[in-house]
């Protein structure tokens, strides 16, 4: 309904709470975004004109976004290049994508259905809940199709539902979210038997993740396995002290955008989860983060300040940049 020289520059403008919009190609530019805010999820539907979007470090360190956006392309086609490398997206395929980690897509004119989740909510429920950035489900893949279909059912119910109905939605959706993720790994680890006692030591490792005397004797121990099942178990993760340095390096770099810490040094932060260099630890987060924990602290910007600058017309944008 705007006029078209001016949709531009108010989509820029909408977006910056979650994307750059590196190029947009079509001098008739349009976009439509149709969504809903349920308790923890956040579902719509996005139909728009060709362009590219990325996430860069330096945004991602200065909107410190800490969400999973699912987006399933039900007409033209998005290529998204990540750590991944590149992939194409089109026939009802879902793109995962980890605001933690940098993305660029470009796109054709597509129509989407979205699911936004907080990863505090769905990162429990998932067997590998940090190697999901930039993956893709294909469309035609069972469980896959389930998900997309109660996805889009849900959209479409959402106009006469009340809030206690959606709210009561919002189990049978993260089950489905993660049935389809979880289901969509290599069917060789999937059917591991290792695989079905990984959740709990997960959740076990990350509540201990303080510990800094935490070890894979006392894990094993803790669920009456031997090292060698527990070390088979963790293989794919680059084994225990590999997997337990990179949950600490995630958990520093809250650290780092904790307004509560801003007293704590990097060194001390290092030290706080078990890095005792702090040369090191720099070199750890980097390679990581793809930025060193000093440009990344100084990189972040209040976040409020972000969310104020968003017109009141964009309430879809304000609670993707709320979303934690």
């Amino acid at each position: 309904m705007l006029p078209v020289n001016s949709r531009i520059g108010i989509w820029r403008e909408i977006a910056a709470s979650v994307w750059q919009i590196s190029s947009i190609t079509d001098s008739s530019f349009f976009a439509t975004v149709d969504a809903y805010h349920a308790g923890e999820l956040m579902f719509g539907s996005v139909t728009t004109c060709a362009q590219k979007t990325e996430r860069t470090s330096a945004l991602i360190a200065g909107d410190s976004l800490d969400y999973y956006m699912m987006q399933f392309y039900v007409s033209g086609s998005r290529v998204a290049r990540s750590r991944r490398g590149e992939q194409v997206f089109a026939n009802g395929d879902m793109l995962m994508v980890d605001m933690t980690h940098a993305i660029e897509t470009e796109s054709t004119a597509y129509t989407s259905f979205d699911l936004v989740l907080p990863r505090r909510v769905l990162e429990p429920l998932l067997i590998d809940p940090d190697a999901l950035a930039g993956q893709r489900l294909a469309g035609q893949h069972p469980l896959t199709a389930l998900f997309r279909s109660h996805l889009m059912a849900l959209y479409h119910a959402a106009p006469t539902m009340t809030a206690a109905q959606a709210m009561a939605m919002q189990g049978p959706t993260l089950a489905m979210a993660s049935a389809a993720l979880n289901g969509n790994i290599d069917p060789e680890v999937a059917s591991s038997v290792r695989m079905a006692a990984w959740l709990p030591v997960r959740r076990y490792i990350e509540e201990h993740l303080h510990d800094l005397h935490l070890s894979v004797d006392q894990t094993a121990l803790e669920f009456g396995v031997s090292r060698a099942t527990l070390y088979r178990m963790m293989v794919r993760y680059g084994g225990f002290a590999s997997y337990l340095r990179q949950r600490r390096l995630h958990r520093s770099r809250d650290d780092l955008l904790d307004p509560s810490k801003v007293h704590l040094t990097i060194a001390e932060i290092a030290e706080r989860w078990g890095f005792a260099n702090a040369a090191n630890y720099s070199t750890a987060f980097k390679d990581l983060f793809d930025m060193t924990p000093r440009d990344f602290r100084h990189m972040t910007r209040s976040r409020g300040h972000r969310m104020n600058e968003l017109g009141s017309e964009s309430d879809w944008s304000r609670w993707l940049a709320s979303m934690r």
